[in-house]
């Protein structure tokens, strides 16, 4: 009799040959419960919303039934780090462990490939160091996320593949374009590995994606942003740069070649003043700046005649028409449908027009061109319901289930909210009570001390501090001073260090063991209702009868909480301290909220942390005759 799918997952889960391959793997009930969930869901299609708590072992949960099943399977990521370890850790295991020889391949971002185009071109006009030399000329699949050293963006974008000067089989290095060859790899593959923004672009446009039976969307919670920039129109600057390399690196005669400079020139100076006087995030009106756009989209076709008839300038006229094409987009945008905003990037303001309801979309685009659609995450409830996520994703009809996690919260860390906290809003005085306990905190454990902030203005206070009051023998770590790969290596190397981080630093950071053993907050992290975009969503769902701050506000910032907090306890040995310094989750009658959301940490006095941290972690202290000394 033939094996069922579900019996073969349990005897995988439960047999030897995954702890031949895992390293410290062990049967882990939850586990098991969520691989057999997705083989009932590959086997009767549909769509599903699994959360699946930290320290689950979700990818391999997802991953055994997926190569068992003998579907063809796209994973689709947020993040390059998860795409990384599915490629290189995760499926790889699994595969020795089932003896299978199914084909896995991996397919990033195009922009994270090398054009060979722009290599040979602008190889002798950009300045760059040897180490890129030899890595462009040796690489056999040109992801600059295997260039060993760091690479700055500035550099990058001039020789990284990019669908607006891509002139397909036109190109004379298509033989060994390592993006289409990357795509063709893919074609064959059994499982591939992707991330949400090609998911999303590469099914938009059809032709980029193989078909599969079974999609499985983890990190599942990023998937609205990704989809919004994909869905979306963008204008700025930036987009010129293709154009302005194309012409530079050409060898076209002289007069020409100015000639075509000072257009672009021109276009430059026309998209520089849709955005004039722009100093902060901002809405942007369409109607009110159609002449602008009228005028860089004639400019832009102009360009592109002036380019027409000359083989090597044919990825300029491409470019340019892309251009026309943005700010015909934005003549052409439903401003009921969209919100256009001006957002502060680097030197220059780019225009934005992001949908304002993406589910549906993404039922259309997405989720119908799979059997089965599984979104997965940590943190897809707030306080244990789905109906955030299923109304922001348009997985309203998904069947959902939750699995929890195997740690034990209330035994492994303590969460506290300090009795005397300045106003949520008091920024100078909630900066010295912050630094007051991360200091603390870190001096008690040698380090080892992340703290999170809602805003650059209040990392910068604390930073002012901290610099002339570090405990001895530790390093200060700052977001924006270094990349925050550098910071999460340097950290791992000797945790004897304080962390100051915002937005990126809430989530993706894994430092499991005693590495990171507190968690310092410094407010509830509601979105700014100033932002353009947010503003917008939260006035259509008043426009359709709802509450923008139960609907959207409270369960968005519930789930921001729950992932800062979430950067503790990564591992059954972890230990530590939450320290939140906002009264309002006890204040308030909406603090409920996050306190169901966030895991079930013992909550206790801030006389009793202290104690905790003696008895309980790892860190012992900081000796003064140890300064600047590395563990």
């Amino acid at each position: 009799m033939n094996e069922s799918l579900g019996d073969a997952i349990e005897r995988i889960f439960e047999g030897d040959d995954l702890a031949s391959v895992v390293p410290d793997y062990s049967p882990r009930p939850l586990q098991v419960s969520f691989a057999r969930s997705v083989g009932r869901a590959m086997s009767t299609g549909g769509l599903h919303l699994f959360e699946a708590g930290t320290g689950i072992g979700k990818s391999i949960a997802y991953i055994v039934p997926a190569i068992l099943s003998g579907n063809r399977i796209f994973i689709s990521t947020a993040t390059i780090t998860l795409q990384d370890q599915l490629a290189c850790k995760d499926v790889p295991a699994v595969l020795t462990a089932l003896g299978s020889d199914a084909k896995v391949s991996v397919l990033k971002g195009r922009n994270n490939y090398l054009c060979l185009r722009k290599w040979n071109a602008g190889r002798s006009k950009v300045a760059y160091d040897m180490a890129f030399s030899s890595w462009a000329d040796s690489s056999r699949d040109g992801d600059i996320t295997q260039y060993p050293h760091e690479m700055h963006s500035s550099l990058w974008r001039h020789f990284r593949s990019d669908h607006l000067d891509c002139t397909g089989s036109a190109c004379p290095f298509r033989g060994g374009c390592h993006f289409f060859r990357a795509r063709s790899e893919a074609r064959k593959s059994d499982v591939l590995i992707l991330n949400h923004h090609l998911l999303v672009s590469g099914l938009m446009a059809e032709e980029v994606l193989p078909g599969a039976d079974v999609l499985v969307i983890d990190e599942g919670h990023r998937l609205e942003d990704a989809a919004s920039e994909c869905l979306g129109l963008a204008l700025g600057e930036g987009i010129l740069v293709p154009i302005f390399d194309g012409v530079a690196f050409s060898e076209v005669e002289t007069d020409l070649k100015a000639s075509l400079l000072e257009q672009t020139r021109r276009i430059s100076a026309l998209i520089a003043d849709l955005t004039e006087g722009v100093k902060e995030t901002s809405p942007w009106d369409p109607v009110s700046h159609m002449e602008g756009l009228q005028a860089i989209a004639g400019e832009a076709s102009r360009l592109s005649s002036m380019a027409e008839g000359r083989e090597e300038l044919q990825p300029v006229a491409q470019a340019a028409v892309a251009v026309a094409a943005a700010a015909n987009g934005f003549l052409d945008v439903s401003t009921e449908e969209y919100c256009c905003f001006a957002e502060i990037q680097g030197r220059h303001p780019l225009i934005k027009g992001v949908p304002l309801d993406i589910g549906p979309d993404l039922r259309e685009v997405v989720y119908s061109r799979f059997d089965t659609t599984i979104l997965t995450s940590a943190t897809l409830t707030v306080a244990g319901e789905f109906d955030f996520f299923q109304g922001r994703l348009g997985a309203w009809d998904a069947i959902t289930k939750c699995f929890g996690s195997p740690f034990d919260y209330a035994s492994q860390a303590v969460l506290a909210i300090p009795d005397e906290l300045p106003a949520h809003d008091s920024h100078q005085q909630l900066a010295l009570s912050a630094w007051k306990w991360g200091r603390k905190l870190a001096e008690a454990l040698g380090g080892r001390t992340l703290m999170l902030f809602t805003s650059y203005r209040n990392l910068k206070l604390v930073q002012a501090m901290a610099l002339n009051e570090l405990p001895p023998g530790l390093d200060l770590f700052i977001q924006g001073e270094m990349s925050r790969s550098g910071i999460l290596r340097d950290f791992r190397r000797s945790s004897r260090a304080v962390i100051l981080g915002t937005t990126s630093f809430w989530e993706g950071v894994d430092l499991p063991g005693s590495m990171l053993q507190a968690v310092v907050i410094d407010r509830l992290p509601f979105a700014s209702p100033g932002h353009p975009l947010i503003k917008a969503r939260m006035d259509l769902i008043e426009k359709r009868g709802g509450s923008s701050f139960a609907h959207y506000s409270l369960p968005l910032a519930a789930v921001r909480l729950r992932q800062g907090v979430g950067r503790l306890i990564r591992s059954m040995d972890d230990t530590g301290v939450v320290m939140i310094m906002d009264r309002r989750i006890v204040t308030r009658g909406y603090g409920r909220v996050f306190l169901d959301s966030i895991p079930p940490f013992r909550m206790v006095g801030e006389d009793q942390v202290m104690d905790f941290v003696m008895e309980h972690c790892a860190g012992g202290g900081v000796s003064p005759s140890k300064e600047g000394s590395k563990e």
